[in-house]
């Protein structure tokens, strides 16, 4: 019998065009910075390689290797089908996995006796080539529908990104209004609630730190707030310096008449805050964030570690992959979040060490003391195993215990406060002048309410405040009382540009009706409820 002479349409190509296509759909489903998807684009594609190469030596045939590879690729996703249907049914999810897996086994059965019965017809080389075919056409749709939405072309727009530390004096800039102005550092404490609501919903004594806060010329707001229950909307309010109602991109969203992905990004990342520091000579310098849809990666100068981010964590466990993980390093992502939040705060030290003309102003963002807690009362390692509900914020979404949660947020924080004193320390150490230094916060913590059901309309008034009572403190050298004691994040950056850009802003005024949280006051925490 005269042997088929080998065709480009014999390599089993399809295992790494398959996994490739999973990662290009899911990144345009939430359209984050590209920047962030590429290390999972080349790990899905090396990964099928990888798989198909190392099947092919017990299998003793390319095509066929490939064809269990591709199996096994769309096993592994199809985790996401099991996600679905549980949260269809979150009381059996167990039952849901037993009929699943009875579900692939008849599938798996089904595509045996095809195969059994049709074998003269469909040889493991003409499956591969239908294969092959069917991966283009799959991964040519997905870039169709990357294109058509819009989403692939604001992809590319999205390559823009901000140098390295190393290269930031090579950054071209007009420095001429920039004379006498001092570095600016703008560091926020995701979910970091002020002193009144952490002893009301922790027990926690917050007073060394607040007092050390103010030994090193700190101003303390004791009714700083938020408008907002979530980072996105206080982050995009700050930058912008007003209320997102305010914001007509926003409000597009809202209504429908835009996309949330990207539109809600590039609020963030382009803002006028940004556009005014740059005016007065300011050099933007961002830290980078694991929670890819709100990392600034478009500053002149962005500092990042190249730890695992929330895309890559959401990617894995959208796969049977995360569960694999979880057994087999349980510290993987509980390892990263501590690593990235030790190296954003030794990167502040670095960036006020850092030589260059003109001034700086500093984005930092901390994913900490918000969930999950990944530390111990001295820095000692908390293992939390990869999964859906790895950055929830509450015990109810957590499942875990309250007083178990509450125990480990008092361990984290009174470790993580220690170090927040230290990066300050640093920061004014290492600063030729005096800087400004603003410690700020999104939101607050979540012990009693599960804030993703939860409308704040109908929740108790200290429960709303609990979250929405922030720390706030500011150094601002020579220039006592720049903000007022009631702050919130809309309003910041305005009172921090009247005092040191010389503008006439003033406070934020908030729409009527909105978005917007109005203030709770203090006085609900002696309230029985």
């Amino acid at each position: 019998m005269t042997r088929r002479p080998w065709r480009l349409a014999d390599v089993p190509w399809h295992p790494p065009v398959f996994a490739a296509t999973i990662v290009l759909s899911y990144w345009l489903d939430v359209v984050v910075s590209p920047h962030a998807a590429f290390r999972s684009l080349l790990v899905a594609v090396a990964g099928a390689g990888l798989l198909t190469l190392i099947l092919s030596v017990p299998l003793r045939n390319p095509q066929r290797a490939g064809i269990v590879a591709s199996g096994l690729i769309g096993l592994l996703f199809s985790k996401h089908v099991v996600d679905v249907v549980g949260d269809l049914n979150a009381r059996a999810p167990a039952a849901i996995f037993i009929l699943w897996a009875l579900l692939l086994l008849m599938v798996g059965v089904l595509v045996i006796r095809l195969v059994m019965k049709t074998r003269a017809r469909w040889s493991a080389r003409r499956a591969n080539e239908i294969l092959n075919r069917a991966s283009l056409v799959l991964v040519a749709s997905t870039i169709g529908f990357g294109l058509v939405s819009g989403r692939l072309q604001y992809g590319a727009g999205d390559l823009e990104h901000g140098v390295p530390l190393e290269e930031a004096q090579r950054v071209d800039r007009d420095t001429s209004t920039a004379a006498e102005q001092p570095d600016i550092y703008l560091l926020l404490l995701d979910g970091y609630p002020r002193a009144d609501v952490l002893a009301h919903a922790f027990d926690i004594d917050n007073s060394a730190f607040v007092n050390a806060l103010a030994e090193r010329g700190f101003d303390i707001a004791t009714e700083s707030h938020s408008d907002y229950l979530w980072t996105r909307q206080s982050l995009t309010s700050m930058l912008h310096m007003r209320y997102v109602d305010q914001i007509p991109e926003f409000q597009a969203v809202v209504a429908g008449r835009a996309p949330e992905h990207p539109t809600l990004r590039e609020l963030i990342v382009e803002n006028p805050a940004f556009d005014l520091a740059r005016g007065q000579g300011y050099q933007v310098v961002a830290i980078g964030y694991e929670f890819e849809e709100e990392a600034l990666r478009k500053a002149d100068v962005y500092v990042d570690g190249g730890h695992l981010n929330e895309f890559e964590f959401k990617l894995m466990v959208s796969t049977f992959l995360g569960d694999v993980l979880a057994v087999l390093t349980p510290d993987l992502a509980s390892g990263q979040h501590r690593d990235r939040i030790e190296y954003q705060l030794e990167s502040l030290g670095r960036i006020a060490a850092a030589g260059g003309e003109g001034p700086r102003m500093v984005m930092g963002h901390i994913p900490a003391p918000h969930q999950p807690a990944v530390f111990g009362v001295d820095g000692e390692p908390v293992v939390v195993p990869i999964s859906r509900l790895f950055y929830a914020d509450s015990p109810e979404e957590r499942g875990e215990p309250i007083d178990e949660f509450k125990q480990r947020y008092r361990d984290q924080l009174e470790y993580l406060n220690e170090r927040f004193l230290e990066t300050v320390d640093a920061i004014q150490a290492n600063s030729a002048e005096p800087p400004v230094i603003i410690l700020w916060a999104d939101h607050g913590s979540a012990t009693r309410a599960n804030w993703v059901i939860q409308p704040w309309q109908t929740a108790d008034p200290d429960v709303v405040l609990e979250r929405t009572g922030t720390l706030f403190a500011a150094s601002t050298p020579a220039r006592p009382d720049v903000f007022p004691n009631d702050i919130s994040p809309a309003s910041i950056f305005r009172y921090l540009a009247d005092a040191y850009f010389d503008t006439d802003l003033g406070r934020a005024v908030p729409p009527i009706d909105g978005l917007h949280i109005p203030p709770v006051r203090a006085a609900v925490l002696d309230a029985d409820h």
